[in-house]
């Protein structure tokens, strides 16, 4: 399947045992939608409600872009590193059937996890101003 062709790159962190999940799926046009999983005594009968925000066009752009220049995903290099059990999470982004190492450990050697990791981080802000 071509890259063009996905229409949706979902950012995903996995959480922990103090800390809640969430996933940011992301449209080439920017359209976005986060949506935690609800953590915590009770969490099962709350429903998560999405958030829907439009990520700026030149972020999109250069974030697909980034995601372009950097497949294939499953060949980008995979570091394993030491985490807390009750903080620690994993950091991902998912397209179509590929999947990038977790962006949460360290690879300085690795110039597009860490462009990734920044894309990432940007439009993930965008969500934490509620």
């Amino acid at each position: 399947m071509a890259f063009s062709s996905q229409p949706a790159a979902v950012i995903v962190n996995s959480g922990s045992t103090n800390t809640p999940s969430f996933q940011v799926s992301v449209e080439r046009s920017g359209e976005a939608e986060y949506t935690a999983t609800p953590h915590g005594k009770g969490s099962q009968d709350r429903e998560a409600k999405p958030i829907r925000r439009k990520v700026p066009d030149d972020l999109a752009r250069r974030f697909f872009s980034d995601l372009e220049a950097a497949r294939p995903l499953s060949a980008l290099p995979r570091e394993h590193c030491m985490k807390s059990a009750s903080f620690g999470t994993t950091l991902t982004i998912e397209l179509g059937d590929e999947e990038t190492p977790d962006l949460s450990c360290p690879s300085p050697q690795n110039s597009h996890i860490q462009t990734l990791k920044g894309d990432v981080t940007e439009i993930v802000k965008i969500f934490s101003s509620d």
